[in-house]
């Protein structure tokens, strides 16, 4: 027997590691709640969890080195054991373990390691233990008095945890929580904690299973499970149950949700839904996940047949139909670094029972389907895309028909537009072309509508409708526009410092129509005849920026004159304006070659846009930002003051008299937690306010506001015979350490109606999140029914969190 003082041996270990710190104890994490199916493309935790590691298959491990450190080694060859005592430290790859004694019998191939165990693993875990007792092979073992501490906050203990058959592992009086001790009083129980008289841990089946377990809040239990399974978290993809979710609705009913999730391969799995309403039956839901070597897809069903229509409000969808079902399908591809191909599609037997059943992500009002290819080069792009806008909404009465040669009723979906195609290109000259740059935009667009679109009027008959009083968003039938749009900028800086900007451009369309009800109050239009058209422009703009250094600020003036010419805009009224109905004049777009939004409208006549901006940059981090100015017509038809555009654009925009409105904006910032914006557009005669934009913010770290005014003067030809003031606001303010309350509002002023309100409540620690909130929309500004809720959401970190939404106050829609 020998006895050296010191031992420090170094010696090669191959496929075996004495107890070592191989273990993985973070799998202690198996307390984490029920089993969540797991996206394909789901972020990974911060801490891993690896239940079945903890004296688990170890996988092989290579030549590494052990470096064994004590006071004292002792051979004892008659025993065949080797003990090291005092201070023993074991290094193995990059973890390490510590003991008061460390033994190794090599003839039974236990190790046990006695007195103030401590694992390190690379992890960054700390396991404690009083004793450990396990095979070299790690096929069976036993811990006592087990406590773990992970880098993320979690612990675990338990009185004793014991190997068998290298397949079940039996953790016996464990207690496991995601919050942190009591730093004044360590004894005192935490926040939560789940405590179980045994937990099971199984290899072969990879379940971990509770029996007699509790959650626990400040140690009192509030929910008992005499006995359940789930999948072991470190499976991230495992078949099994799913969280259940509970809902109640009042003409659903109460509803019970239970899924079950089909683990089918890697890359690929089914899962089923079952809810069963109270007063409508049985819902069915299914989906299909795959994911390829270069993207995903879904395709999802839903179904049910309604027991009891007649709770719905007799006049809406709801309540006319029976078998309701949908099919739904998602796909994303990425064909190379450059290009991508994907698709989103909801179909559905009716307008809106996706929405009335909660189908999860296509439950809103308005739906988008859509099939896109899409690619990004590093001077141009392009987009080609087939889309069909829904409306999910109950009500059925849109637009009568008697009189005009329309049949039946008309439904908001059908008012809504299909795009196919609609295709944008752009491209930049990859460097300057002689002395200046080319730029090209293409745009196709192919439009149907089942039936016509309306702002303005309430249309009950076709009598009392004067056609000078509505605005034609849509007419029903089909349109074609090709559109190109070729342009050539130079800019050059003058020896007087003056930065003056030249360009051309050219923009030729070809619209081709097929509509329907020519010459009615339903579709102006006289002829569809094909269009072609072509408009020319020449620009030229000159700035003059000056700078001044006060010492506390930097400050630039910079007076811009813009001129451009143009022929008159050609076939106002001719076809349908699809794309360009959206006009503000302000600041944002004074000095745009193009004041229109889309390609259906083009400006003509020859326009001047004059003004300045102002700058200022302060040491302390704040800057001041100011432009203002007028835009003029100086010959040729102004396309603003066009009265035969279907959509009235244009009209009362400021820009449709010779001298526009003023325009001006100011922004502000601290540099820090405070900014404010104010945008103004003021009568070009009088200077009486046409309309004003007011904004705030402020962050800090105890609360946080931001808030908004808005003032637009009547508009009668765009459906607002009065003015609108409209005042809105939202903020959080910290109640204490862990509380908060939030809560938004907006206000319509002229006619003292909120539009829409909320208010909140929320705890946040660190191992447990609470929030209970109340919102409101009123119908008057959404074109539906009022809607109100009340949402509720709890979070245990590290098992997951319920959220809840319950809709009341209004019929279904």
């Amino acid at each position: 027997m020998e006895r050296p003082e010191r031992a420090n041996l170094m010696f090669e270990k191959r496929n075996k590691s004495l107890l070592l710190a191989t273990v993985s104890v973070a799998g202690l994490l198996a307390f984490v709640g029920p089993y969540e199916r797991v996206g394909f493309s789901s972020a990974a935790k911060a801490q891993e969890i690896q239940v079945s590691n903890i004296f688990g298959e170890t996988p092989p491990l290579p030549e590494e080195q052990l470096l064994l450190e004590s006071d004292e080694l002792i051979y004892d060859n008659d025993r065949g054991l080797v003990i090291a005592t005092g201070n023993v430290q074991i290094a193995y790859g990059r973890s390490t373990l510590v003991a008061d004694r460390v033994e190794y019998n090599q003839q039974s191939g236990r190790v046990i390691a006695f007195g103030n165990v401590e694992i390190l693993e690379p992890n960054g875990n700390r396991i404690f233990a009083k004793e450990i007792d396990i095979t070299d092979d790690f096929s069976d073992g036993f811990v006592s008095a087990l406590n773990v501490e992970t880098p993320d906050n979690t612990r675990i203990a338990a009185e004793s945890a014991e190997r068998r058959d290298g397949q079940l592992t039996q953790f016996n009086n464990g207690v496991y929580t995601a919050c942190k001790a009591c730093e004044e009083d360590p004894t005192k129980p935490p926040f939560w904690q789940i405590r179980a008289k045994k937990v099971v841990i199984n290899n072969n089946t990879k379940t971990v299973e509770y029996e007699d377990a509790s959650l626990e809040f400040f140690g009192v239990p509030v929910i008992n499970l005499p006995r359940f399974a789930h999948a072991d978290p470190a499976i991230k993809r495992k078949s099994g149950f799913l969280v259940p979710d509970f809902r109640e609705d009042e003409n659903l009913g109460f509803g019970y949700r239970q899924g079950y999730f089909f683990n089918l391969a890697p890359n690929y799995d089914l899962t089923f839904w079952g809810t069963y309403f109270e007063r409508q039956g049985f819902l069915g839901e299914a989906e299909w996940r795959h994911r390829l070597a270069n993207g995903e897809y879904s395709i999802r069903y839903a179904g049910i047949d309604q027991q009891d229509p007649d709770v719905f409000n007799p006049t809406f969808v709801d309540s006319q139909e029976e078998d309701r079902h949908a099919v739904i399908t998602t796909g994303l591809f990425e064909i190379n670094e450059r290009w991508d191909f994907g698709w989103n599609a909801l179909f559905q037997s009716d307008e809106n029972f996706a929405r009335t059943y909660d189908i999860a992500d296509y439950d809103s009002r308005d739906i988008t389907n859509e099939i896109f290819l899409i690619g990004i080069g590093e001077k141009n792009y392009f987009d080609l895309r087939a889309q069909d806008f829904l409306v999910q909404d109950n009500r059925i009465d849109i637009l009568p028909g008697a009189g005009v040669g329309l049949t039946g009723n008309q439904t908001a979906t059908e008012q809504q537009a299909t795009v196919l195609p609609v295709l944008d290109y752009n491209a930049v000259s990859g460097e300057e072309v002689g002395y200046g740059q080319f730029s090209l935009d293409i745009n196709v667009t192919g439009i149907n509508r089942g039936a016509p679109q309306f702002a303005n009027t309430i249309l009950n008959t076709a009598t009392n409708v004067d056609p000078a009083d509505d605005r034609i968003t849509g007419v029903e039938g089909s349109t074609s526009r090709v559109s190109a749009l070729l342009e050539w900028k130079d800019t050059k800086i003058t020896g007087a410092g003056a930065v003056v900007t030249t360009a051309f451009s050219v923009q030729g369309d070809a619209i081709w129509q097929d509509t329907e009800n020519l010459g009615t109050v339903f579709n102006p239009l006289t002829s569809n005849d094909s269009i072609y058209r072509t408009m020319p422009a020449a620009m030229f703009e000159i700035r003059y920026p000056l700078i001044a250094d006060s010492g506390n600020a930097t400050h630039i003036f910079e007076p811009i004159a813009q001129v451009i010419a143009r022929p008159d805009e050609e076939n106002i009224g001719d076809f349908a304006n699809e794309d360009a109905q959206s006009l503000v004049f302000d600041t944002t777009n004074l000095f745009a070659r193009d004041k229109f939004s889309g390609f259906d409208r083009v400006e003509g006549g020859t326009r001047a846009n004059v003004g300045f901006r102002y700058s200022a940059s302060f040491v302390s981090g704040g800057n001041l930002d100011i432009i203002a100015g007028q835009s003029f017509h100086l010959s040729g038809d102004n396309s603003f003051a066009a009265l035969n555009d279907l959509a009235n654009t244009g009209e009362e925009s400021g820009l449709e008299t010779d001298r526009s409105d003023y325009v001006a904006s100011l922004q502000v910032s601290n540099g820090g937690p405070l900014s404010a914006g104010v945008g103004v557009r003021l009568d070009e005669e009088d200077l009486g306010l046409k309309r004003a934009e007011v904004s705030t913010r402020v962050i800090q770290p105890d609360y946080s506001f931001t808030g908004s005014y808005i003032f637009t003067e009547a508009q009668p030809n765009y459906r607002f015979p009065r003015d609108r003031h409209e005042v809105g606001g939202s903020g959080s303010v910290r109640l204490s350490e862990n509380w908060r309350a939030f809560g938004s509002l907006t206000y319509d002023i002229e006619t003292t109606e909120i539009v829409s309100d909320s208010l909140g409540f929320a705890y946040d620690d660190d191992c447990f999140s609470f929030a209970i909130s109340y919102s409101n929309l009123n119908e008057d500004f959404t074109g539906a029914s009022s809607e109100r809720s009340i949402n509720f959401s709890i979070g245990l970190r590290t098992i997951g969190g319920f959220q809840r939404s319950v809709e009341f106050g209004a019929d279904d829609n």
